[in-house]
């Protein structure tokens, strides 16, 4: 069967791989599939542009033997001025510069807290988490830490974009990129403007954020139109709790996207729960009514 969709993962999947990836996007997609149909449908025609290995650290590395390492909070090591300074304002961003302000006193007068976390990030750490729950902060900071270098770092951003290129067939009619995937489907669709899309599925996007938006190489890209040229239509579905997605919508941006907001529970961000509701099944079908029998 042909692969006429391909999903774009994530942050902090490097001790996976595509096949354990397919494992978890398929069941939950079909789920959103049968919720938009409303009767059952066969398992999705969906591949995985998988790239995470290019952030494993080797064995050699003593930094990634160390607490976390197998999660978000292994991305929280070792930062630098001028990727604070960038953090900072992302976070600022968000929660605005006095609650931020209030967060650093707090974090100044804080004897222990965030085991292991640079003390610089504890600001941060505090306000996202009073924002949007335990662990927010880690997730957020995870996530922009590896745009930020997908971003920032040709000759990673080079091969990773490969990839994805390499993933996606002239046969695939929907991309569906969650979280920092997100910026690499849509680096795909700026890349290839000679591959049409019937659709490109947002899910937990950063998109919306400034910090993100100003290391992109072209992020107004599509912008003049709505849409750029060759997506016929862009759903973005967001959790409004979602950290990651915090910015906001991204039709301010991109005058043609559709966004929708879901609830995904304890697990804002988690791909599986945003592929699993029915907008989500409903977009891909809405690009792809022959998947389902007449």
């Amino acid at each position: 069967m042909p692969t006429s969709i391909v999903g774009v993962h994530g942050i902090a999947q490097q001790q996976f791989g595509p096949n354990q990836l397919k494992g978890q996007w398929s069941p939950a997609l079909r789920d959103g599939l049968e919720f938009a149909h409303r009767s059952e449908v066969g398992e999705p025609p969906l591949g995985i542009a998988f790239y995470a290995d290019l952030f494993l650290r080797g064995a050699s590395d003593e930094s990634a033997t160390k607490g976390a390492a197998d999660g978000e909070a292994s991305l929280l090591s070792e930062i630098e001025d001028d990727e604070l300074a960038d953090l900072t304002a992302a976070v600022t961003e968000v929660t605005g510069e006095e609650e931020f302000a209030a967060a650093e006193r707090e974090a100044k007068a804080s004897k222990g807290f965030f085991a292991g976390i640079p003390r610089a990030l504890l600001p941060v750490m505090r306000v996202m988490d009073r924002r949007f729950g335990a662990s927010a902060g880690v997730l957020y900071l995870g996530e922009l830490r590896q745009v930020r270098r997908y971003l920032r770092d040709a000759a990673l951003k080079e091969k990773a974009d490969a990839k994805v290129r390499e993933k996606i067939t002239p046969e695939c009619h929907v991309l569906i990129g969650h979280s920092l995937g997100s910026v690499v489907a849509f680096e795909y669709v700026r890349q290839n403007p000679g591959h049409q899309l019937a659709m490109l599925l947002t899910l937990g996007s950063p998109l919306a954020l400034r910090m993100v938006r100003s290391q992109m190489p072209d992020s107004d890209y599509g912008t003049a139109d709505g849409l750029p040229t060759n997506v016929a239509a862009w759903t973005n579905i967001r959790d409004q709790r979602d950290p990651v997605a915090c910015a906001g919508d991204l039709k301010p941006w991109w005058s043609g996207v559709t966004d929708q907001y879901v609830n995904n529970g304890n697990k804002a961000h988690n791909v599986a729960r945003y592929l699993s509701k029915q907008e989500a099944g409903a977009a891909v079908l809405a690009a792809l009514p022959g998947l389902v029998p007449r």
